[in-house]
């Protein structure tokens, strides 16, 4: 259970780098192409989680399993530790790489004076020159495309903020695990009786999950522009963390 959520949280990932890959602007790098998928690790590894467990549970295994005692935490564990391990490498390589653009962690907008004149020899002489977008204009008036090495990538056309890059690589890995925890729970947990006025834990859960990453995206804008420290994005993937081992405590 724990390789079949592996990969389909793995699967998941890889088609979303092939989606932005075929929706981009053309001749970006690699790196950056998976800094923008890199953000979606975690919702990958509730992919595999979901995927995983699903059939367990379409089948009435996961009943069958805590009637001989098994608790939701231990039936669900092998599928929690695959998928929260495909957020964590993710993490582990957003860390060690430099070469991953953190542009889909800290969005910043293009300055409008990316043009520039570079003078050039021969008859065609000097060009004007975006390097952000990749365009060479000379005096024929005909936009020309840059060679992909030429290219500055976003991330290196703003700077990152301080720390940021252990941000987000501490903010993949606690989302991809706490999201992980939190669907596994959510799938065996048993339906309660509409009797009762209480919110299901499932909609309770959603709440917060909800809450977290709005904070996160707010929090991440706002280091993006400087406002705030970067590792102060790190908060809200704790806390969500936190009611996750919470809950997956009290289901064990």
């Amino acid at each position: 259970m724990s390789a079949r959520a592996a990969v389909l949280a793995v699967l998941a990932l890889g088609l979303g780098c092939l989606l932005t890959a075929a929706t981009d602007e053309g001749n970006v790098r690699w790196g950056e192409r998976a800094g923008r998928t890199v953000p979606l690790a975690p919702l990958c590894a509730a992919i595999g989680v979901w995927g995983a467990l699903a059939p367990v549970r379409a089948r009435g295994e996961a009943r069958a399993l805590q009637a001989l005692g098994r608790t939701r935490g231990q039936v669900g564990a092998a599928a929690v530790s695959g998928g929260a391990a495909v957020a964590v490498v993710a993490a582990l390589l957003v860390a060690a790489l430099g070469t991953v653009s953190l542009a889909g962690f800290f969005p910043t907008a293009t300055h409008a004076r990316a043009w520039h004149w570079e003078e050039g020899g021969g008859e065609g002489g000097g060009a004007f020159v975006d390097r952000v977008h990749g365009v060479r204009v000379g005096a024929d008036a005909v936009p020309v495309r840059l060679p992909a090495s030429e290219i500055l990538s976003s991330s290196a056309s703003t700077s990152t903020p301080p720390h940021g890059r252990i941000t987000a690589a501490l903010v993949t890995a606690l989302t991809g695990v706490a999201l992980a925890m939190l669907l596994a729970q959510g799938l065996l947990a048993a339906p309660r009786r509409r009797a009762t006025r209480m919110l299901p834990p499932g909609a309770v859960a959603l709440v917060v999950v909800a809450v977290a990453a709005t904070a996160t995206i707010v929090l991440f804008q706002a280091a993006a522009a400087r406002l705030l420290p970067s590792l102060v994005a790190v908060a809200p993937a704790a806390a969500l963390t936190c009611f996750a081992v919470r809950c997956y405590r009290t289901a064990s």
